[in-house]
């Protein structure tokens, strides 16, 4: 888990970097990187109770370039994605492969796999990785230099205590 951490550091630090230049004008294309920041509501109950209704959530998207769409796909793209949500003792980091669909309103289905933590009802900490998947819809509400977009997306598990619906805003680099 420390090694994943430190290689989505890395990721994350090497994309800021790439910010600044980008905003000046010093690419002539995106980088193909989004970052979002929100909330995140746990869909079982029990997870409610025990871990509050609402947690800190962040992600990344990657841009893939050079894969083939098949053609029964809408026109669209592929990413790869990374998201972070937790509290209390609940943690839940989904790294999953995407396509989105679609410019100002978008659509986008991922599968893959999530690094869970919770406990489980016996006392014992479960963090094994599981299967993943996640649906969104959002809306580019900003078309400047650097877009602008909100997300409603669900994250679901093989173990559901750690899936629900993220509420994003985020930017487009």
């Amino acid at each position: 888990m420390k090694k994943l951490l430190t290689i989505s550091a890395l990721t994350v630090a090497c994309a800021c970097a790439a910010v600044p230049a980008f905003a000046e004008g010093g690419y002539p294309n995106p980088v193909g990187v989004s970052f979002r920041i929100g909330e995140f509501y746990p869909s079982e109950t029990d997870t409610q109770h025990n871990a509050g209704t609402n947690w800190f959530s962040a992600g990344f998207d990657y841009k893939l370039t050079g894969i083939k769409r098949p053609s029964f796909l809408p026109k669209g793209h592929f990413s790869i994605s990374l998201d972070y949500t937790s509290r209390e003792s609940y943690r839940s980091v989904p790294l999953l492969l995407n396509y989105t669909s679609g410019k100002i309103v978008y659509a986008s289905v991922g599968a893959g796999v999530t690094f869970a933590r919770f406990p489980q009802d016996d006392g014992n900490i479960n963090d094994r990785i599981r299967f993943a998947y996640s649906a969104a819809i959002g809306w580019t509400f900003s078309q400047g230099e650097i877009p602008l977009f909100v997300e409603a997306r669900y994250f679901g598990s093989e173990m559901p205590r750690v899936g629900g619906v993220a509420a994003y805003v985020g930017a487009r680099f």
